[in-house]
C-alpha cells in the first residue's frame, strides 16, 4: 500500500514539472504575441513548481518519521542562527548583566552579524566612493555623463550626415570649407562641366557666374534643381547618381563661381537673384524681432570690439564649441552669420535661458525638433554671453 502511493505520488509530481515546463517552453515562443499571457504563464509555472517541491518535501519528511518537523525547519534555524548569532532561551541566564532597572535586567547578546556587515560594508563602500569619485576621479560625475552622452550623439550625428540623412531641401546650408568646394568642383568636373562648361561659364546650360538663374539662386533652389532635374530643359534628375552630402557640395561650389567672370562667358538667362532675408538667413522679419524669453531685453549694437570678440571666441571654444560649429552643421546649428537670423537679444537669451526657450519660445522649439538635441545650459554671465554675441558678428562679417 505504501508503495502504491508513493508510486501515484511520484506520478502526480511528474506531471506537475512536465505542466511547468511546457509552460515555460510556450511562454518563450509566444512572449512576443502576447506579453500578459506569458506572465501569467510564468507565474502558474512557479506555482506548479513551488507546489511539487512542497509535495517532495512532504513525501520526504513522511518517510522519515518527523512529525514534528524538526529536520524541515532545521536549516531555516542554523541560517537564522549564522545571521543573528542569537541564545536560546535557556542559555539567556548566562549573558545576564548584574544591573537592572525596576526590575528589567538586560541581555549582554552580540550584534548580530548581519548587522556589522551592513555597518563596515558602508564604511568600506564609502572609502572606495570617495577615493573613486573625490581623489582619483573628478567627482563631476553627471558632466562626464553628459560629456560620454554627447560624444555618442556626436557620433551618430556624422554617420547620419555622412549618409546624407540629415540634409534636405529645406535644411541644406551652404559649405565654404575648401574641402567641401574642393569636392564640389571635382563632381562638377565630372558632371556638370559638359553643359556648363569647365569654369561655369555656360555652354548648353546657363552659366554660373552671374545675378541670374532660370531656377532661382541660393543653395536651397541649386540642390532642388539639381536633385530634381529639370526634364523640360533636358537636364536630368542626379538624385539617384549623387548622395545629398554631393549635391550640397557641388551646390556650394557653383555658388563660388559668382563674379568670377571666366572667359567665353554666356551672356545672361533667366531673371536677377535678390535673395530676400529668409534665403539670406534661414528666417524672416517675423524671427528677427523676436526677441526670446530670458534676462536680456535690450542690447544697444555699435561697431565691433576686437577685444571683446576676442573674449568670446574664448568662450565659444571653451563652452559652445562641443556642438556647435561655425561653417558646418553639427550636433546644433551652424552659426556663421546667426546674427542675420537671429536678434541679438535671441541669441543672448538662448544662450543664458536654453531650458525655458526650448520649451516657450517658438524658434527654439522648432530647432529643437529638427536638431533634436536640447540645448545645455552652460550658466554664463551676461558678460560672458554678450562677448560671444560680439565673435558671432566678426564671424558674420567673415562670411
Amino acid at each position: 500500500m505504501k508503495n502504491k502511493v508513493k508510486l501515484n505520488f511520484i506520478s502526480v509530481l511528474s506531471l506537475l514539472l512536465i505542466f511547468s515546463t511546457t509552460l515555460f517552453a510556450q511562454t518563450e515562443t509566444g512572449a512576443n504575441s502576447n506579453d500578459y499571457g506569458s506572465l501569467l504563464k510564468i507565474i502558474i509555472a512557479i506555482t506548479a513548481f513551488l507546489i511539487a517541491l512542497v509535495l517532495w518535501l512532504v513525501l520526504v519528511y513522511a518517510e522519515s518519521n518527523d512529525t514534528e518537523g524538526k529536520k524541515a525547519t532545521e536549516p531555516f534555524k542554523k541560517f537564522i542562527h549564522a545571521l543573528t548569532q542569537s541564545v536560546s532561551i535557556q542559555e539567556e541566564d548566562d549573558i545576564m548583566l548584574d544591573h537592572d532597572f525596576d526590575g528589567i535586567r538586560e541581555l549582554d547578546n552580540k550584534i548580530p552579524p548581519w548587522w556589522n556587515a551592513l555597518f563596515y560594508g558602508a564604511i568600506i563602500f564609502g572609502i572606495i566612493y570617495m577615493i573613486d569619485y573625490h581623489v582619483i576621479g573628478d567627482g563631476n560625475v553627471q558632466e562626464r555623463e553628459y560629456q560620454e552622452e554627447m560624444q555618442a550623439a556626436n557620433l551618430k550625428l556624422e554617420v547620419l550626415t555622412k549618409s546624407g540623412t540629415m540634409i534636405t531641401e529645406e535644411t541644406v546650408t551652404p559649405l565654404t570649407d575648401a574641402a567641401a568646394l574642393a569636392a564640389g568642383k571635382k563632381i562638377f568636373l565630372k558632371n556638370c562641366a559638359a553643359c556648363h562648361g569647365q569654369n561655369g561659364e555656360g555652354l548648353v546650360g546657363p552659366n554660373f557666374t552671374d545675378d541670374y538663374w532660370i531656377n532661382g539662386g541660393g543653395i536651397k533652389n541649386i540642390y532642388r534643381t539639381i536633385s530634381q532635374g529639370v526634364p523640360a530643359k533636358g537636364m536630368i534628375s542626379w538624385k539617384s547618381q549623387l548622395s545629398p552630402n554631393q549635391i550640397q557640395e557641388v551646390g556650394s561650389y557653383i555658388l563660388s563661381l559668382k563674379g568670377t567672370n571666366p572667359p567665353n562667358q554666356k551672356g545672361p538667362e533667366g531673371e536677377k537673384w535678390v535673395p530676400s532675408k529668409k534665403e539670406n538667413t534661414g528666417g524672416g522679419n517675423a524671427e528677427m524681432s523676436d526677441k526670446g524669453i530670458g534676462p536680456v531685453k535690450e542690447v544697444t549694437i555699435g561697431e565691433i570690439d576686437p577685444a571683446l570678440a576676442k573674449k568670446g571666441e574664448e568662450a565659444f571654444v571653451a563652452k559652445c564649441s562641443a556642438c556647435h560649429k561655425l561653417n558646418k552643421r553639427f550636433v546644433g546649428p551652424a552659426l556663421a552669420g546667426v546674427t542675420e537670423r537671429r536678434s541679438p537679444e535671441w541669441i543672448m537669451n538662448m544662450i543664458l535661458n536654453p531650458d525655458q526657450m526650448i520649451k516657450e519660445n517658438p524658434i527654439a522649439k522648432k530647432l529643437l525638433m529638427e536638431y533634436l538635441a536640447p540645448m545645455a545650459n552652460q550658466n554664463l554671465t551676461q558678460d560672458e554671453a554678450r562677448s560671444i554675441l560680439e565673435y558671432f558678428r566678426t564671424q558674420t562679417e567673415k562670411k
